[in-house]
């Protein structure tokens, strides 16, 4: 252990010693050994133990602490209980992991005894910068009191990490392309020979390696106080820049590590950040109160985003707002990217929609429908619970995360579920600091809740929160089976307040429940869409309700957008809570009484479903006579409304279908399953590209009111064939969807759709199933086969059922539906039933279930 005593020397013994006395001498014992012997399976657990206590304490001294230093004790403790940590089951798994805890004793033993010595590193500026804009950052490396030999080196991590997007990695291979980076150092003498290291990690490949850029110092050693300067973005041989990533964000970080000696490990730097803002305005979209009363005064707020969902900067335009199509009031332009319409009374009951327009015509939005009810029996209150930043594998702060999900996505709570197996003892801290912040009772509530965060075998991902922010960790590192979980959280807290949810990317185990604590299941994400989850604890007697969320990474929850990769490619979901007034205890209380619905793409679809006078979450007396009533205000025309009992739809109804004539518009659908069939993670991305040509009409255009990824997902009319389409998108658990304009269709009509073989991709991979090659495919559909204005074909993946669906569509669809279902057929005791709302531009909605007589699983 080249350069780090094995005492405590008299240099750090006159600083305050960050360790308490017992933890002390248990690190002091540790080095001690570790330079005896190296770690191995008969030390392994107690060592980690160790470090884990020494990392979180050196954490609150603010210094660097390596990206993924407490997965580690969450990797012994799996493998100290025979479960597997990766896809290789092999005794190298386990050899990397020694190395990882031996790898941590030494850069924790160097930077307690001579901090001075690893250096340090400081930025040119730190923005703002424009999203997708070209600029060029110098990182400066100040050398560290011992010096640098030749031979040591330097690795520039992929600032991408789990979060960011497009071009974001640094490249040293050709000067004149984009994100070129060129080094150089204060001493002449010195060179930097470059090669590439596979690396895996948030910095790396995340779940495998990538390359990575490396350093190599050459020619001449490097003193006390040399420097060493990145250019990142270097422009002078003819490279146009660094390409900023297209998400707002206010702590961006591209991560530096130094070999001090050229053999191991490499030490993490205290990385400088930088920010990140919107371009120029592109959309905008209004949100105010879901229900209000006959003459109570409310707000509607009004966001201009740029394309990618940030908050615009630059020149705001002038709106004028309408009021169910009325023209209402204007704002003016110039002002902020966020702006209020005070002081709105509305008198009568009924539903409301504002829409609002830029001067010029080309800014278009509306805001969520509003329920104005003489006496409401509640209201909905609108949230996220799933989340992260740059503590994780994502990118910022918890202040800028709670920020963004108060004043750009509007939300009424939030909950930040970061990793537990990442986050420090000091980042906690933060996290609680922040949940105190944020909420105020009646206008935010901001929650205290991580990410219980292991893989599918030990129990997969379960998002836990707390009623209080005094509440403590329960990690997976010391609690690493599902079952421990529930025991730890029952050891430490009343169950009243904590809510778990579990989730389906990293799946669950839905035949577990502790149904004092779990009692809603997240089905929809940025992950994809898995209705089939909630339903196999259902089917299992478990009694939980659904919500959505976002499992944002970019600091954007509750208004995520998408981003390049498949991963995390939808737009995320929010949780729809019934609850008698904005604070913390109402809502948390909402939520763990069943009392939520699901809905994607940040849409906020209003939903009243009751069965027998019952709100949806709760379970009804056992009873033959069953009405189920529904109320839907959605957010885009209704494309179907269906009632599901025990998983199965018994009732649909499409309201916005049309008649074949002349002039059409035709949606096409390309769905996929996610469901895994088996003790499983979901079904990836399945990819679908091809062509579509029409015959026997004219195709006058084709638009996309659901294809999500912009950056990979698109439909065109050929420029060489004005009767084709070629098209590209990924669907995931629902339905992207396109749609034709059509002169002179009739029964004679047909699309011919010729679909490539493409293979599926993103999303944590399964473990037991494959992933799958989809063959190349021709099928075509005739409107003479129309049958109430829609065709389905389906098109097999093994036990998957991927479909086409073709329908007819009134694009001035209603909006606001009601429904009424009596079941007339056979009944069995704790029957449940829920409603699932489709709209025409792709959003979805569920209600949670009501049961009927019975009992739940205990």
């Amino acid at each position: 252990m080249a350069g780090v005593s094995v005492y405590w020397t008299a240099q750090a013994q006159s600083r305050p010693d960050y360790l308490s006395s017992e933890l002390r001498t248990r690190v002091e014992q540790l080095k001690q050994e570790f330079l005896q012997t190296p770690t191995g399976a008969d030390n392994v657990g107690r060592r980690s133990r160790v470090v884990w206590d020494w990392v979180n304490a050196y954490s609150l001294t603010g210094g660097a602490v390596p990206a993924q230093s407490l997965m580690t004790g969450s990797d012994v403790e799996q493998l100290l209980q025979g479960g597997s940590l990766t896809l290789d089951r092999s005794a190298a798994a386990a050899t990397r992991v020694y190395k990882q805890v031996d790898d941590l004793i030494h850069e924790f033993a160097l930077k307690d005894e001579r901090p001075g010595s690893v250096g340090s590193i400081e930025i040119n500026s730190r923005g703002p910068f424009a999203s997708r804009s070209y600029q060029t950052l110098e990182y400066v490396y100040t050398v560290g009191d011992r010096g640098l030999p030749v031979g040591a080196w330097f690795m520039v991590g992929r600032a991408r990490q789990q979060a960011s997007d497009l071009s974001v990695i640094p490249q040293f291979d050709d000067p004149r392309a984009d994100n070129y980076t060129s080094v150089q150092s204060s001493n002449p003498r010195a060179r930097f020979d470059k090669r590439k290291i596979f690396w895996a990690g948030v910095h790396g490949g995340f779940r495998t390696r990538a390359l990575n850029m490396v350093f190599d110092l050459a020619g001449a050693a490097l003193e006390p106080g040399d420097t060493v300067t990145f250019t990142i973005g270097d422009r002078s041989q003819g490279s146009r820049g660094w390409l900023m990533q297209n998400f707002q964000n206010d702590e961006v970080v591209i991560p530096f590590y130094v070999d001090l000696d050229g053999k191991g490990p490499m030490i993490t730097l205290k990385w400088p950040a930088f920010e990140v803002i919107g371009k120029e305005a592109a959309m905008v979209r209004g949100v105010a109160p879901s229900i209000v009363a006959t003459g109570e005064t409310f707000t509607l707020r009004i966001r201009t985003g740029d394309e990618y969902f940030n908050r615009a900067s630059g020149q705001i335009p002038e709106y004028s707002i309408t009021l169910n199509g009325d023209p209402f009031r204007t704002v003016p332009a110039g002002g902020d990217a966020i702006a209020s319409l005070d002081g709105i009374v509305l008198d009568e009951a009924g539903t409301y929609r504002f829409g609002m327009e830029s001067a010029d015509g080309k800014i278009i939005g509306s805001s969520n429908p509003v329920w104005v009810q003489d006496d409401p029996e509640h209201r909905i209150y609108w949230g996220d619970t799933h989340g992260h930043t740059g503590m994780a594998e994502g990118m910022g702060t918890a202040d800028g995360y709670y920020r963004y999900g108060r004043d750009d996505a509007m939300l009424d709570f939030l909950g930040l579920s970061e990793h537990d197996i990442v986050i420090d003892a000091l980042e906690w801290k933060k996290m609680q600091q922040a949940v105190d912040d944020y909420t105020r009772e009646d206008e935010f509530i901001a929650y205290l809740g991580y990410e219980w965060t292991l893989n599918r075998p030990a129990g997969g991902h379960h998002n836990v929160f707390y009623r209080s922010n005094e509440a403590e960790l329960v990690p997976a590192a010391k609690f690493p089976r599902l079952a421990q979980l529930y025991q730890g959280l029952r050891e430490r807290f009343s169950t009243d307040d904590v809510l778990i949810i579990p989730h389906a990317h990293q799946a669950a185990d839905w035949r577990m429940n502790d149904p004092d604590m779990e009692k809603v299941i997240e089905i929809q994400s940025q992950h994809g869409t898995f209705e089939w989850f909630g339903n196999y604890y259902l089917q299992r007697g478990f009694e939980v309700g659904f919500v959505a969320a976002s499992d944002n990474h970019n600091l954007k929850p509750g208004y995520s957008g998408t981003k390049e990769s498949a991963s995390l490619a939808s737009i995320g979901g929010l949780a729809g809570v019934l609850a008698p007034e904005k604070t913390t205890d109402a809502i948390f209380d909402g939520m763990r009484a069943r009392r939520t619905y699901a809905t994607t793409d940040a849409e906020r679809i209003l939903m009243d479903v009751r069965m027998n006078g019952g709100l949806m979450g709760t379970r009804q007396p056992s009873n033959d006579e069953r009405r189920l009533e529904c109320s839907v205000s959605g957010s885009a025309p209704i494309d179907e409304l269906a009632v599901i009992k025990n998983g199965q739809v018994v009732f649909a109804r499409n309201p916005s279908r049309a008649e074949l004539s002349s002039r059409i518009r035709l949606q096409v659908r390309f769905e996929s399953d996610s469901e895994p069939y088996m003790r499983d993670n979901p079904r990836p991305y399945r990819r679908w590209k091809g062509t579509i040509d029409v015959s026997n009409a004219r195709l006058d255009g084709v638009d996309t009111p659901h294809f999500e990824n912009r950056f990979l997902e698109h439909a065109e009319v050929d420029p060489n064939d004005p009767s084709r389409v070629v098209f590209y998108t990924e669907t995931r658990g629902r339905a992207d969807i396109l749609a034709l304009e059509l002169t002179g269709a009739s029964p004679a009509t047909q699309l011919h759709i010729e679909l490539e073989e493409t293979e599926e991709t993103g999303g944590s991979p399964p473990r037991v199933r494959d992933l799958q090659t989809i063959p190349a495919q021709s099928l075509t559909l005739k409107l003479s086969d129309l049958r109430q204005g829609a065709l389905t074909r389906d098109l097999p993946v093994g036990r998957h059922s991927d479909t086409i669906t073709i329908q007819l569509i009134r694009p001035d669809g209603p909006m606001d539906e009601q429904l009424t279902y009596v079941d007339n057929s056979e009944k069995a005791e704790g029957d449940y039933y829920y409603v699932r709302v489709k709209q025409l531009n792709g959003a979805w909605a569920w209600s949670s279930p009501i049961w009927v007589g019975g009992e739940p699983r205990r």
